[in-house]
């Protein structure tokens, strides 16, 4: 956040990026700061968000993303947006980085070719960029990213000098998974580890992806009692996606406040690598002697019973 002193204005920018969901939409940012009529709950949507195309070395497509603008309010301006592309990449904390073009070993980024790179886009209509991709004769197996950058040009952005007021500057991704054959995928569960905390349980597993295309594991969580009864438990969903030869360590909240005593957390992760589901299974134990008991190995991890 950037506070310009003499305007008293407050600039906000923001880059949302999902890597599951579609259609991404971004709206103003609420705050105790008056916000600018010009932009409050505007919407701009790009879809599709994410993009998985298999295409053999050679091979040449064109897809459209499309780029959708709900203005706030009647007679919205006009906004000018432009386009780029930038190499990404989903760090070992899950956390989503984005870096220069041909910077990341598998990257895409001069693989594509896009149209309009700028524009003006208009509230009410939906404005088109084109974008095709030229898969090199040489490419190697697995997946090739990058991703499609539309932003609002800085000089569009206007300020109010007699008012504080927030400036919202739409900065959307449409991510794209260029696949060539032939895909491997196999995800394992490597270390798990758990933690008892005042109201929660926090579950945190190492998971691997040894092939070279991206695994989107399904996992659940289940915390049973000594004498095998269920006292919390997280159902089935999907995590963050494990990029291909890439390491995911994210941490899991079951909010159970749990009594003094030993538990089983059993952790079970579904890759989708066509190989069968994985446990794995930690006691817990909760109490005085709990900081003693949890500080050596945490982990079994083996194929789930059937």
């Amino acid at each position: 956040m950037l506070m310009q002193k003499n305007n008293q204005s407050r600039f906000v920018s923001v880059f949302l990026l999902l890597l599951v969901i579609s259609p991404v939409s971004l709206a103003a940012i609420r705050s105790s700061v008056e916000p600018s009529q010009e932009t409050t709950g505007s919407r701009i949507a790009l879809a599709p968000a994410r993009v998985e195309l298999e295409l053999a070395p050679g091979a040449e497509t064109t897809i459209v993303v499309d780029l959708d603008y709900n203005g706030a309010v009647e007679n919205s301006p006009p906004v000018r947006i432009v386009a780029s592309l930038n190499d990404w990449t989903i760090k070992r904390n899950g956390e989503v980085e984005f870096k220069k073009v041909n910077t990341i070993p598998n990257s895409a980024s001069s693989w594509l070719i896009f149209s309009p790179a700028e524009t003006t886009v208009l509230p009410g209509h939906t404005h088109s960029i084109r974008v095709t991709i030229s898969v090199p004769k040489d490419a190697t197996p697995g997946d090739h990213l990058t991703a499609l950058i539309v932003e609002e040009r800085p000089d569009s952005i206007k300020l109010n000098q007699n008012r504080r007021q927030i400036v919202v500057r739409y900065r959307m991704a449409a991510v794209f998974y260029i696949k060539v054959p032939a895909l491997t995928r196999r995800g394992s569960l490597d270390n798990l580890r758990v933690e008892a905390r005042a109201d929660s349980v926090i579950v945190t597993p190492t998971l691997k992806n040894q092939g070279n295309s991206v695994v989107r594991p399904l996992t659940s969580v289940k915390v049973t009692d000594r004498s095998g009864r269920v006292v919390a438990e997280l159902p089935e969903q999907e995590s963050l996606p494990v990029l291909s030869g890439a390491e995911l360590v994210q941490p899991i909240k079951v909010e159970k406040v749990l009594l003094p005593g030993v538990y089983s957390v059993t952790y079970q992760v579904d890759f989708q690598d066509g190989s069968r589901p994985t446990q794995g299974v930690t006691d817990l134990v909760v109490g005085k002697i709990a900081a003693a008991a949890n500080s050596g190995p945490a982990n079994q991890a083996g194929p789930a019973k059937p």
